[in-house]
C-alpha cells in the first residue's frame, strides 16, 4: 500500500555511519540556505494574482511610487492648537523634512492662502506661528475652516493631526526601513513630546517593518517552543536520552533540511511561511513518534535494535508514506489558489513534506542504531517509563471498551455532531482585513485606529485614468474627465478627503486663477513629491485618490461596485480613456470573498481524494468510505467554533483547515494499517479493534498533544492571522483526536455488526 517508498529507510541502515556523515553534509549546506532566508513584507503578495486589476494595482505602484510608500505621523494632544504645541509641530515636519529617507512632507502647514495680486499664495500659517494672541487664533481659526486642512489633515475637535511623509525607496533599500523609519520617529518624539504631543506612527512602510519584525521574532519563538515541547513528551514518555534523541532529532533536521532548501530556492518568509517551522517540525514528530513506539515494542520483546528498527520501517512505515501523501495532498491543494502567497506556500509546504518524510524513513533509523548502545537492558528494562506508556494504553482501553459497549449510540452522536456542525460551518462568509496581517500590539494599527476615528481613513482607494490618444494633460477632454471622477468618487462614495489635480483647480477657481497656463504655471511649482503623487512622469495618466478606515472587505466592496457604477457614464462617453479602480482595499474586497470561498470549497475535494486515495491503499472501498467522517469533522467541529465566537473564513483559519486535515489524517492511518494487521480470521471484531487502539493509541494521543501544542503556539504571536491559525489548528487536532479515539471504532462495529462481516 505504500509502492514501496518505506523501503528507502533500509538503506541507511546498511552502512550507518556512511549515511549519517552524508547527513551532516546535507545539514551543513542547509545552514548555508537558511542563512540567505529572507522575509517578504509586502502587503499585496495575499492578492498577487493574473487578473487585470493586480496587473492596474502593479501599475499604479511603478507610475505613482508614493501613493502606498507613506509614512503617516499622527500626532495628537489637548495643546495641539496652541502656541507651544504648534511651534513644536512646525519644528517637527522641519526636521522630519531633512531626514535622509524623506523626500517630501504634506501637513496642514501646507495649506496656502488665495494667491496675492503677484500669485504668490501666503502659508495660512506662517513661519514662525505669530506671537500676537489674536493673530494666533485668527490663524487657526483659518486653518480649521481650510477645505483641504479640516477632516483631512486636522480633526474637527483640533487635538489631531497627521503629517504624511514620503519616502525614497533608493534611500530606504540602502538604509533599511527600520533604520530610516526609526529615526523619523525618535526625531518626531523629540521635537513633540515637550509640548505635551503623543506621537504614532502608519502607513505601509510601518506595517511593514512591524510584520518583518514579527516574523522574525515568532521564528525564535516557535522554533524554540516547538523543540523543546517535543523532546520533552518524548523524554517525559521514553525515560531514554537515546530514544529522546531518535524521536526529537529527525524533526529538528528536517526543519533545517526545508528551510535551507527554501533559502538556495530563493523563498522569502512571510505570515503563512512563517509557521512551516512548527509545522515540519510537528508532522515530522508525529511519524517519529510512531516509530520509536514499535521500536521500542520491538526491544522490550527482545528483538535485536537492527531486527527492532527493520520491523518499524517494514511494518510502521507504509503508514508514514500514506499520512505524509495525505499531507502532501493538502499542500498541492493549495496550489490551484489564485493568491501567489498560498500558492507559494503550498510549493514550500509539498517540498517540506517530502523532506519531513526522508528524515523519518531515513534519518531516524541511523539514529536507532548509532544511538542505542545495550538494548538488552532496553528488553529488560520495565522503567516509569514503561509505567507511562502502558497508563495510556489502559486510558485507551478503557475508551474502547467503552466505544465498543454503546457502539450505535456513539456512532449516532457522531452523525448528528456532524449535521449541526457541518450547518454551522456552511453559514461561515469569508472575512479579510488589512489590520488582521498587522500586529496589533504594535503602534502602526493603534495609529490606523486614531486616523479612523479622528478623520477619513488611512487607507488609500485610487481610481487610475490613463490615456493613449496623444491628448495633452491640461487638455480641456482630459481636465473634464479627472473632474467628474474626482466628483463621482466624492459623491458616489461619499468620500471626503479625494486628491487630484482637479483639487487644485478647485483651489485656484476660488480666485477665479483656473485657466491652463495658471495650473500648469502651480503643477509646475509644486514639490516634485507631491505631483507624483497624482501626475505621473510622463503624464499619461493620473490617480484620483480617496481614503478610507480600515473595515472589512465585505464592507468596501459594495463601494467599490458603487463607484464603479457611477464612473461607467464616464467611460461610455471618453472611451479613449481607461479608468480603474484599485488600490489595496479596492484589490481585497475583489479578491478575498472568492479566494477564500475556493480554499473553503476544496477541503471537501481534499477529504474525497484522500479517502480514495486510502481506498486504493487499503484496496477496501469500506475504509475509503469510513474515513471520511474522521477527515471532515475536526474541519467542521472548527467551522462551527468560528461561528460561536462571531468568526468567519478568513485566509489564516481556512489555510489551517486544509493543512490540519492532512496532519489529523496521520492518526487514521497509522489506527487502520495497525487494524488491518490485527483482523484475522476467527479474531471478533471488538477484540481487532481494541489490540489496534491499543497499541497505537498511546502514540496518537502524544503526536496530537504534540501537533496541538506545536502549531498552537502560534496564538502568542503578535500576528492576529497567526493567532487564529493556531487557535483553528488546535482545535481541529482534539476534534480529530476525538473522532479517531471515539467516532471511528464505533462506526467501524456497527458496520460489522449491523451491514458486513468482512474484513477491512
Amino acid at each position: 500500500m505504500s509502492l514501496g517508498l518505506n523501503k528507502i529507510g533500509l538503506l541507511g541502515i546498511r552502512a550507518p555511519i556512511f549515511s549519517a556523515f552524508i547527513v551532516l553534509l546535507l545539514t551543513a549546506a542547509a545552514a548555508a540556505g537558511i542563512s540567505r532566508l529572507k522575509v517578504d513584507d509586502s502587503l499585496s503578495e495575499l492578492f498577487r494574482t493574473n487578473t487585470p486589476e493586480f496587473k492596474t494595482y502593479e501599475e499604479i505602484d511603478k507610475r505613482f511610487p508614493s501613493s502606498e510608500y507613506d509614512v503617516l505621523v499622527v500626532v495628537e494632544g489637548k495643546r495641539l492648537l496652541t502656541q507651544d504645541g504648534l511651534s513644536a509641530f512646525s519644528n517637527a515636519a522641519a526636521d522630519l523634512q531633512l531626514i535622509d529617507g524623506v523626500s517630501g512632507i504634506v501637513s496642514m502647514l501646507s495649506a496656502r492662502g488665495k494667491p496675492d495680486a503677484t500669485g504668490y499664495p501666503p502659508p495660512i500659517v506662517p513661519d514662525p506661528p505669530p506671537s500676537d494672541p489674536a493673530e494666533f487664533e485668527k490663524v487657526v481659526e483659518t486653518l480649521r475652516s481650510n477645505d483641504i486642512v479640516k477632516g483631512k489633515f486636522l480633526s474637527d475637535d483640533g487635538q489631531l493631526a497627521m503629517m504624511v511623509l514620503a519616502l525614497d525607496r533608493k534611500v530606504v533599500a540602502e538604509k533599511s526601513a527600520k533604520a530610516v523609519i526609526g529615526e523619523i520617529e525618535e526625531t518626531a518624539k523629540q521635537d513633540l513630546a515637550p509640548a505635551g504631543l503623543s506621537v504614532k506612527l502608519a502607513g505601509a512602510p510601518v506595517m511593514q517593518l512591524e510584520i518583518r519584525n514579527a516574523v522574525e521574532r515568532d521564528q525564535l519563538v516557535y522554533n524554540g517552543l516547538g523543540l523543546l515541547f517535543g523532546a520533552g513528551i518524548a523524554a517525559l514518555f521514553f525515560r531514554r536520552i537515546s530514544l529522546m534523541l531518535i524521536a526529537a532529532l529527525p524533526p529538528v533536521i528536517a526543519v533545517a533540511w526545508a528551510l535551507g532548501l527554501l533559502g538556495w530556492l530563493n523563498f522569502k518568509l512571510n505570515l503563512f511561511l512563517n509557521v512551516m517551522t512548527p509545522l515540519i517540525m510537528v508532522m515530522g514528530f508525529a511519524d517519529s513518534m510512531q516509530m520509536v513506539s514499535a521500536f521500542r515494542i520491538r526491544l522490550r520483546e527482545g528483538d535485536t535494535k537492527l531486527q527492532a528498527i527493520r520491523f518499524a520501517i517494514l511494518v510502521v512505515g507504509p503508514a508514514c508514506v500514506l499520512a505524509h501523501g495525505a499531507t502532501l495532498l493538502s499542500f498541492l491543494a493549495l496550489l490551484f489558489s489564485e493568491s501567489g502567497l498560498i500558492r507559494t506556500f503550498g510549493e514550500a509546504g509539498a517540498m517540506a513534506v517530502c523532506i519531513s518524510f526522508i528524515a523519518v524513513i531515513v534519518v531516524l533509523p541511523i539514529l536507532a542504531l548509532l544511538l542505542v548502545r545495550n538494548e538488552k537492558t532496553l528488553a529488560r528494562d520495565h522503567t516509569p517509563a514503561d509505567g507511562m506508556m502502558d497508563a495510556l494504553g489502559t486510558f485507551v482501553g478503557a475508551v474502547v471498551d467503552r466505544v465498543v459497549k454503546h457502539s450505535v449510540i456513539y456512532t449516532l452522536i457522531a452523525f448528528a455532531l456532524f449535521a449541526y456542525f457541518a450547518a454551522l460551518h456552511l453559514r461561515l462568509e469569508p472575512r479579510y482585513r488589512l489590520a488582521d496581517q498587522v500586529p496589533d500590539r504594535e503602534q502602526a494599527i493603534a495609529a490606523t485606529g486614531r486616523i479612523d476615528s479622528k478623520l477619513t481613513g488611512a487607507n488609500p482607494f485610487h481610481v487610475m485614468i490613463q490615456w493613449h490618444n496623444g491628448a495633452s494633460l491640461y487638455d480641456p477632454a482630459t481636465l473634464k474627465v479627472i473632474e467628474e471622477t474626482h466628483q463621482a468618487l466624492e459623491k458616489a462614495a461619499g468620500l471626503g478627503n479625494v486628491w487630484s489635480l482637479e483639487s487644485l483647480r478647485r483651489w485656484l477657481r476660488e480666485s477665479g486663477q483656473d485657466n491652463v497656463e495658471t495650473i500648469k504655471k502651480y503643477v509646475g511649482l509644486l514639490p516634485e513629491h507631491l505631483v507624483r503623487r497624482f501626475i505621473a512622469k510622463d503624464e499619461k495618466a493620473v490617480l484620483v485618490t480617496g481614503r478610507l478606515p480600515d473595515v472589512d472587505a465585505s464592507q468596501i466592496l459594495p463601494l467599490v461596485h458603487t463607484v464603479d457604477q457611477a464612473l461607467d457614464p464616464i467611460r461610455k462617453a471618453n472611451p479613449d480613456y481607461e479608468i480603474s479602480v484599485t488600490g489595496l482595499p479596492a484589490l481585497a474586497a475583489r479578491n478575498s470573498y472568492r479566494m477564500i470561498s475556493q480554499l473553503d470549497e476544496s477541503i471537501p475535494l481534499c477529504v474525497l481524494v484522500a479517502a480514495v486515495l486510502l481506498a486504493l491503499a487499503f484496496r477496501s472501498t469500506f475504509v475509503g468510505f469510513i474515513s471520511l467522517l474522521p477527515g471532515l469533522f475536526p474541519v467542521v467541529t472548527s467551522g462551527a467554533m468560528l461561528y460561536f465566537m462571531g468568526g468567519g473564513l478568513e485566509f489564516s483559519s481556512v489555510v489551517a483547515l486544509i493543512v490540519v486535515f492532512g496532519l489529523g489524517v496521520d492518526a487514521l492511518i497509522h489506527f487502520l494499517n495497525r487494524l488491518r494487521l490485527e483482523e484475522k480470521p476467527g479474531v471478533p471484531p471488538e477484540l481487532a479493534i481494541r489490540r489496534a487502539r491499543v497499541l497505537v493509541g498511546p502514540a496518537i494521543i502524544l503526536t496530537t498533544i504534540v501537533l496541538a501544542f506545536g502549531l498552537g503556539v502560534t496564538i502568542f504571536s503578535d500576528l492576529p492571522s497567526l493567532r487564529l491559525f493556531g487557535l483553528v489548528c488546535g482545535v481541529t487536532l482534539l476534534a480529530s483526536l476525538v473522532a479517531d479515539l471515539v467516532f471511528l471504532p464505533a462506526t467501524i462495529l456497527v458496520y460489522r455488526r449491523y451491514i458486513s462481516g468482512h474484513d477491512v
